[in-house]
């Protein structure tokens, strides 16, 4: 097995503790940055009631959400499908979003919706990606143009 250049200790996150990044559609809190791992990262996500995010996929990594408050409709479309799904979520649910299925997730109940993001990079992390900010600072230009 390859070995990786990694601290290889235990990371323990309160997820009220995560550092904060605020885009117009939500906001996450980073509870484990890719960089100290060999192919995940945790984030708290939130989105404000009758809010959504921007629609996009994931070249590089699945998604699982465990949904802690509110309720959500995701709409959806597999790669190489010009159909749109929907489905709708709510406390307690865990989703599973494959790599490159576009998606968007809107939170449409009275409260926000809060969830637990673990992204999954089964082939390995993006080489131009090499933390959380490196994605922020792509994801702050992406939700400025789809708004």
């Amino acid at each position: 097995m390859k070995e990786h250049n990694l601290n290889k200790k235990i990371i323990v996150k309160n997820i009220k503790n995560g550092k904060e990044y605020r885009w117009l559609t939500h906001t996450n809190y980073l509870l484990l940055d890719r960089k100290d791992t060999i192919g995940t990262e945790v984030f708290l996500t939130t989105i404000k009631s009758n809010k959504f995010t921007h629609r996009h996929s994931h070249k590089y990594n699945e998604q699982l959400y465990y949904v802690i408050k509110g309720k959500g409709m995701i709409v959806y479309k597999y790669k190489n499908s010009s159909k749109d799904n929907k489905i709708y979520i709510k406390e307690k649910e865990v989703v599973f979003i494959p790599m490159e299925t576009e998606h968007q997730i809107f939170s449409i109940g009275k409260s926000d919706l809060v969830y637990i993001t673990i992204d999954i990079f089964p082939k390995g992390k993006p080489k131009d990606e090499k933390t959380w900010d490196d994605h922020a600072q792509k994801l702050t230009i992406e939700t400025k143009l789809n708004n």
